[in-house]
């Protein structure tokens, strides 16, 4: 009884987001408590990173719509996948910004999304706001901007930079982690597509795959969208597989059932990987190219990410003559550590490649564990910025700070006394600007790269505040813990 009127709660409230949807945005406002909307006008992969944050907004505001603008062509085949909420075309966005909110996050980069932000009304903004001028609301979102061509030492997800600027938001609530591959299970997906070719590996490198996957004893299909259509095609007549293509063939829905009977799921980083671990689906990410697994690699606990060992790995944009983070990506080492991963064993080690497990911490946070990995300074210099951050934005996590920045001083003391002397230098110019200089453009840029994430926000900070008065004090006080927490 209990689950037909769970059940019938549900239909009641897709029947409801359906009728409100045919109604404007003036009179939804009317018959219900202020909505909050989210603008998230972006590709596939970010809207299913949004999942996470509207999962908190429905705990956080019961009872209240959640309104999302995004792009049709990809909200239609995840309406009924996602958490319950009404979603608008990003075509009526001048229609949502007539109304009233009781808060409005916006995650997209656009004027459009922007102004519509500042025309609402809210008490709460959060994202880039127009409301005559243009500046970015939330400690988080100031720092995700920071990220662009600059996030080398960042460890924080997209999906949890989405939510952080909520009120009270850490811990993040705990997430089921994605279930054990099942050894009796034999179908392996492999999604052939990424947006751009550097992100993914070519055809010939799919068909070799399924044609040793095939003689393991596994089921390989091929999978992706329209676009995928001849490199799916290629890869089933190298390996033979004629009738194991499926890109251009399903549905989202579609491939998302297909996904829930998966032993693994083999994909760059791509909308598709992000279905995947929204579903459940264990994932083996082949993390390539301009692409940061930290940010923007499966969001689920328990997942499998592959990645090139190089320090210049999660760069934004490649800067060098050719890609080396692809190398090393064999058709053998892959299927070594898919046929590892299902059956439980452990993963044999890849030259230049190393193996990660995605968790959480005892914040919630996303993380990345090594499985297998070569020793590198990368690991403490992350963890330190990543709990100096969280002390910035909430000074009960300096004991944390404190506590990395002690990791730092024991085992690389040469460059801890580095990065607190170039501090000093930061500190010296930003009382230049108190006086009314102005940082150099290319400031962050001429940084050493341990240094570039904090100046980049130093900077940023600044420029969205218009170097007032408050925003100086800001950085001056951040710059001054930082050279306390690198003090021997």
């Amino acid at each position: 009884m209990g689950e037909q009127a769970a059940d019938a709660g549900c239909l009641h409230a897709r029947n409801l987001r359906q009728k409100l949807i045919a109604f404007n945005i003036i009179t939804i406002a009317l018959m219900a408590a202020d909505p909050v909307l989210v603008l998230q006008m972006r590709r596939l992969g970010d809207l299913i990173l949004t999942f996470p944050l509207l999962e908190d907004i429905r705990a956080r505001y019961p009872g209240q719509p959640i309104l999302v603008a995004a792009e049709e062509h990809f909200y239609k085949g995840l309406e009924k996948l996602s958490p319950d909420v009404i979603y608008f075309p990003a075509s009526r966005i001048q229609e949502l910004a007539q109304g009233r909110y009781a808060a409005i996050i916006n995650l997209g980069s656009g004027p459009e999304a922007a102004i519509c932000a500042g025309k609402a009304h809210a008490p709460l903004k959060i994202g880039q706001i127009n409301d005559g001028s243009l500046h970015i609301a939330g400690f988080w979102q100031i720092y995700r901007a920071n990220l662009t061509l600059n996030n080398r030492h960042n460890t924080f997800h997209w999906a949890d930079l989405n939510r952080l600027d909520l009120p009270n938001a850490l811990p993040l609530p705990a997430r089921a982690s994605s279930p054990l591959p099942s050894a009796g299970k034999k179908r392996i997906g492999l999604v052939v597509g990424a947006s751009v070719p550097s992100k993914r590996p070519d055809a010939l490198f799919w068909g070799r795959l399924a044609s040793r996957l095939t003689r393991d004893g596994f089921s390989p299909v091929f999978l992706g969208g329209k676009a995928e259509i001849e490199a799916g095609a290629r890869a089933a007549a190298i390996s033979g597989l004629d009738n194991s293509h499926f890109c251009g063939k399903l549905s989202l829905r579609e491939l998302a059932s297909l996904m829930q009977g998966l032993a693994l799921c083999i994909t760059p980083d791509t909308g598709p990987m992000h279905l995947a671990s929204w579903m459940r689906c264990p994932t083996l990410n082949l993390s390539m190219g301009p692409v940061h697994a930290n940010e923007t690699g499966p969001a689920l606990p328990g997942q499998w990410v592959l990645r090139y060992n190089a320090s210049c790995v999660g760069c934004w944009k490649c800067a060098r003559s050719r890609m080396f983070c692809k190398n090393n990506f064999t058709p053998q080492a892959v299927a070594q550590a898919a046929a590892a991963i299902i059956n439980g064993e452990q993963v044999p080690a890849a030259r230049g490649l190393d193996l990660l497990r995605t968790g959480r911490d005892s914040l919630g946070l996303a993380e990345l564990a090594a499985v297998s990995a070569n020793v590198s300074v990368r690991p403490l210099l992350e963890n330190f910025w990543k709990h100096a951050f969280l002390a910035f934005a909430d000074e009960s996590h300096y004991p944390a700070a404190r506590q990395q920045a002690g990791d730092l001083l024991d085992n690389q003391a040469a460059l801890a006394r580095n990065m607190r002397k170039n501090v000093g230098k930061m500190l010296s110019q930003t009382i230049k600007v108190a006086k009314g200089a102005r940082f150099e453009e290319n400031f962050w840029k001429n940084q050493p790269w341990h240094s570039r994430l904090f100046a980049g926000h130093c900077q940023l900070w600044l420029q969205n505040a218009d170097s007032s008065r408050q925003a100086l004090l800001e950085v001056l006080q951040r710059q001054e813990a930082l050279q306390d927490l690198l003090s021997e």
